[in-house]
């Protein structure tokens, strides 16, 4: 199971130079708004992912008169003990795993596993499906090791597809690309649906424990086109009309998680509120099944629960974070009675911790 051991940060937004000593299972982060919480969590999410799950710019995470942006994190997961580095500097970033050069991001994401639950998680449900695809191929990355080159492999005929396609290629040249595409299309698909119906499975109990209203929610995945037709041929008799939209119109690329409840469009039948305790449902789910699928499992990193959650649904998330045996880094704007006795605290004051 990941386990975070230490953290130094230098650059993070508003943060002093940090350098810390991660003990226990759940963590308390406290402090005014603006005092630097959510940045200590962003730092977390983007060693592991590269990205932030506040805003797309990266410039906008190093403070103004820092020279660089450093991020260093050592844990212990299913594979023993890593050392994790992650350097910004003059828009060129620098990656580092146990004291190596590592090629690329997905080289940390491996090693740590991060799930974030803020104010923006709703954006899974109220986004459109490009935000449900990074959700599924979160999971599948690490459900299926062999998926990411798919992915990488898809992405890469796709677009050839598409620039032969707007550069008006003739229809053979079109046509070289199908069968690598073809491919690659059909190892994500499968290892999508797999990944799917696999976490439907687990998220079922998971969601009926967050709220009574998500009981009965299901989760089916779409790939992107008509199962019933088949693909390869789908692409011959839409040639004509991806040609004159310049772009492939069936495939993975256009997949989605369709969200069902009583047979129609859950997200057109649940309030605001059970949006979010449902994308966060899904995320705990996500981080079980990693532990049922790899023994490993997710660091979970809660921003302002408080906010986001009415007292009662507080509650019955507490409960059920330790029966998922996840590293839990929760930020709050005071320390509240439902937060176990036992938790460690640390506060946040102008940027400063202090533990």
């Amino acid at each position: 199971m990941a386990r975070l051991q230490r953290l130094v940060f230098n650059g993070l937004r508003n943060l002093a130079p940090l350098d810390c000593l991660l003990e226990g299972d759940t963590l308390l982060i406290t402090g005014d708004n603006g005092s630097g919480k959510t940045a200590l969590l962003e730092g977390i999410a983007l060693l592991s992912s590269g990205r932030s799950f506040r805003e797309n710019r990266l410039q906008r995470c190093q403070q103004w008169q820092a020279p660089q942006l450093t991020l260093y994190a050592e844990i212990d997961n299913r594979l023993g003990q890593q050392k994790l580095g992650w350097q910004r500097e003059k828009q060129q970033t620098t990656l580092r795993l146990n004291g190596e050069s590592a090629p690329n991001q997905a080289m940390l994401a491996q090693q740590l596993p991060v799930q974030v639950f803020s104010p923006e998680s709703q954006d899974l449900l109220t986004q459109g499906p490009n935000e449900r695809r990074r959700f599924m191929d979160w999971g599948a990355f690490y459900h299926e090791p062999r998926f990411l080159n798919a992915w990488r492999h898809y992405q890469h005929a796709l677009k050839q597809r598409n620039q032969a396609l707007r550069q008006q290629r003739p229809n053979a040249e079109i046509s070289l690309w199908h069968k690598p595409l073809l491919e690659a299309a059909m190892q994500v698909h499968q290892t999508r649906t797999q990944y799917v119906t696999a976490l439907a499975q687990t998220a079922q109990p998971i969601m009926t424990s967050v709220s009574d209203s998500l009981g009965q929610i299901q989760l089916d995945y779409h790939g992107g086109w008509d199962s019933e037709q088949d693909l390869l041929s789908l692409w011959q008799t839409q040639l004509a009309h991806d040609r004159q939209l310049g772009y492939t119109q069936a495939g993975p690329h256009r997949a989605d998680l369709k969200l069902r409840l009583h047979e129609r469009d859950a997200l057109s039948v649940l309030s605001r509120g059970q949006q979010k305790l449902l994308a966060l449902s899904l995320l705990l789910a996500q981080s079980q099944h990693l532990r049922q699928a790899l023994a490993e499992t997710p660091i979970l990193l809660l921003d302002d629960l408080a906010a986001e959650l009415d007292q009662q649904h507080q509650e019955r998330v507490l409960t059920l974070l330790p029966q998922l045996g996840a590293q839990t880094l929760l930020t709050a704007t005071h320390r509240q009675p439902l937060f176990a006795p036992n938790l460690r605290h640390w506060q946040l004051v102008n940027g400063q911790l202090r533990t």
